[in-house]
């Protein structure tokens, strides 16, 4: 009974070191992910040579306009049925073969 006490509290001593260790890891991670955001800002800021909410509005426009675009252009569906009949009609036409069947004899 007491070995198993003892490997109780050396689990319960491992757990507790992985907590504290994903909090530190977590806090660090937490920070890069600020310091990756901070460049990605400053990134856009020379981009557009504007900052603050003229960069957030500038974004915002851009991404309406390339909205209003996408949504003029109709989509192409690879599965038309006018493909279908231009197949048909051109059928043979790029034959080298007088024959319809070559092999035929």
């Amino acid at each position: 009974m007491a070995d198993i006490a003892k490997k109780l509290t050396k689990l319960d001593e491992k757990i507790s070191k992985l907590k504290e260790r994903i909090k530190t890891d977590t806090a660090e991670c937490e920070k890069l992910s600020e310091q990756k955001a901070l460049l990605i800002y400053q990134s856009l800021c020379r981009q557009y040579s504007c900052e603050g909410q003229a960069l957030a509005d500038m974004i915002a426009r851009e991404h309406e306009q390339a909205a209003m675009s996408g949504a003029d252009d109709e989509p192409v569906s690879d599965n038309s049925y006018d493909n279908d009949a231009d197949e048909e009609e051109m059928l043979g036409q790029t034959s080298f073969f007088e024959k319809n069947d070559p092999y035929s004899d």
